[in-house]
């Protein structure tokens, strides 16, 4: 797949990005970016080619199913007491009565993919729209559920991984899981050419400080400036040097703690 560039990973959809100035308040003021606009961030991350490009690439015989579902996917919801009807998700411009039963549909949609087309890389995809429905539908277990599956059966060089992982250090840190949080950020972070590296492992510092360890978090951010020192991060990661202030005498001279390692030693 062809590489993406940091100008377009970095769009204002990607909620991590958003948030990277955030601290405690981040889970709030940034749930609605990450849960909304899923085309236009999965369009992003893919770059150039685009999501039906993508689609006709990985599988050219389900390409046809993916860009009916993406029509259901595009489809207007009605406003509040419109005088105009539904019209059904298989019309040529189908139309919802309700953001809840148009998310059904694309998931329903999306579902048939996978179940048909299973194993291939349009399936994949299909099944990141999937776990995005059913998180606006409110099941978060089942959406964090399908992230992780999908993570788990792709290269962590390819774009949707790395989608699909942030979206469940997400669901992790909303239901207050933040020590699986930092073992899926892991996975960005420690990938050497993958996407995130940066920004995984100012989010891992991030974490670190709000559990209270403090020096894992100093730790982090001192790796950032020095492995990422052109990442747009690393200011942000300077910033947060400066508000902790130097180091205790204890911990003078320790050795930057690369990434994600700190995370192994909890892992269960």
């Amino acid at each position: 797949m062809a590489n993406v560039s940091r100008k377009e990973l970095l769009k204002p959809e990607d909620a991590f990005l958003v948030a990277a100035a955030q601290s405690a308040k981040w889970l709030t003021a940034h749930r609605t970016p990450l849960v909304a606009g899923s085309i236009a961030v999965v369009a992003a991350i893919l770059g150039t080619w685009g999501v039906v490009e993508y689609v006709r690439s990985r599988d050219r015989g389900a390409s046809e199913m993916f860009e009916t579902a993406m029509q259901v996917l595009d489809a207007e919801v009605l406003a509040a007491g419109a005088t105009e009807q539904p019209a059904p998700e298989d019309a040529d411009n189908p139309k919802f009565a309700t953001e809840a039963d148009k998310r059904k549909a694309v998931r329903d949609r999306f579902q048939k993919v996978v179940d048909e087309k299973g194993g291939s890389g349009v399936a994949d995809l299909s099944l990141f729209f999937v776990a995005d429905a059913n998180q606006k539908l409110g099941d978060n277990a089942l959406a964090l559920k399908q992230f992780t599956q999908i993570a788990d059966r792709l290269s962590p060089t390819d774009s949707l991984f790395f989608l699909a992982v942030e979206r469940a250090a997400y669901l992790q840190e909303a239901a207050g899981d933040k020590d699986a949080a930092l073992k899926s950020l892991g996975r960005l972070a420690n990938t050497e050419g993958g996407f995130y590296r940066d920004y995984a492992t100012f989010h891992q510092a991030r974490l670190y400080l709000a559990k209270g360890d403090v020096d894992r978090a100093r730790n982090l951010f001192e790796h950032i400036e020095k492995t990422f020192p052109e990442s747009s991060v690393a200011e942000k990661a300077r910033d947060r040097l400066a508000e902790l202030g130097p180091a205790k005498p204890a911990d003078t001279g320790a050795a930057a703690t690369p990434a994600a390692k700190p995370e192994a030693d909890q892992a269960p």
